[in-house]
């Protein structure tokens, strides 16, 4: 189903859904926008065609937090259970939200799912918003996404000026959007003239197939060495990426817990 929600009346809905659950949206901070707990005093970043400052996988995914406890003395292990709180991330764009989906093959499949992962997956609701004017350094569409795209989303939202017209994509987000007026044909021809205009106006960046191939071809060329020259070593290009997942285990032996701190193979060290 399709409903239509008037933009004057987004703040009172997310008022409504914060008496069940932590809402998170886009918010400015500073220069940037972020996601950060709504409040009726928030200023939501919605308009500007780019992404948080920082990616949503450490919504799911702590910079830094303790996986264990531990009495030496004694010898024993304390676990340490995940119990997340019940949240809507509103706003997501639909690259971050097929972000989160791989990093999903990496914590939420196989033989060793990440108990810390899957609890605030299962507790999380993602609400998309559209990009009507991607970005001139966006590349989705060369990633098996796209500015509309829905993997992931529980919901999606399309711009239409005065009002979001929202495609439910999931039974979890049936009970938020209660009480909302269907869209006419009218209106949900408009969203999609929309989304074929934005998903036209970003060709593929790059070509995936036989990517590695190439890659390995030109390993051992001079011309790395070169390129890295102006790396300083500091790995915030892969703490900003959204699928990016190194990490460390460090014994915090004064506080007897074991952490989880985010790691990366861009570092010498790296092991």
């Amino acid at each position: 189903m399709k409903y239509i929600l008037p933009k004057h009346e987004l703040n009172a809905l997310l008022e409504r859904w914060s008496a069940e659950y932590a809402v998170l949206a886009p918010q400015k901070a500073g220069a940037y926008s972020e996601f950060l707990p709504f409040t009726a005093q928030s200023e939501l970043c919605l308009e500007e065609p780019h992404n948080t400052r920082y990616p949503p996988k450490a919504l799911f995914f702590p910079q830094s937090e303790s996986i264990l406890k531990y009495k030496r003395n004694l010898g024993q292990l304390e676990s340490i259970e995940a119990v997340p709180q019940k949240r809507v991330i509103f706003g997501i764009r639909p690259c971050d939200a097929k972000a989160v989906t791989l990093l999903d093959t990496v914590f939420a499949e196989g033989d060793n799912q990440d108990p810390f992962w899957l609890a605030r997956r299962a507790e999380t609701l993602l609400i998309g918003l559209g990009c009507n004017e991607p970005g001139a350094t966006c590349f989705c569409t060369s990633t098996e996404s796209g500015p509309f795209h829905t993997d992931g989303l529980d919901a999606l939202l399309t711009d239409l000026g005065g009002e979001y017209l929202i495609e439910l994509l999931s039974e979890r987000a049936v009970g938020l959007f209660g009480g909302l007026t269907p869209a006419n044909p009218t209106q949900q021809e408009s969203a999609q003239n929309l989304q074929q205009a934005a998903e036209q106006a970003l060709p593929k960046a790059f070509e995936l197939d036989g990517l590695k191939d190439k890659l390995d071809r030109v390993f051992d060329q001079d011309v790395w060495a070169q390129l890295s020259e102006s790396c300083l070593g500091c790995g915030i290009c892969t703490f900003l990426c959204p699928t990016c997942f190194c990490f460390d285990l460090v014994d915090e032996a004064q506080r007897d817990t074991r952490v989880r701190n985010w790691d990366t193979c861009m570092f010498r060290v790296y092991s």
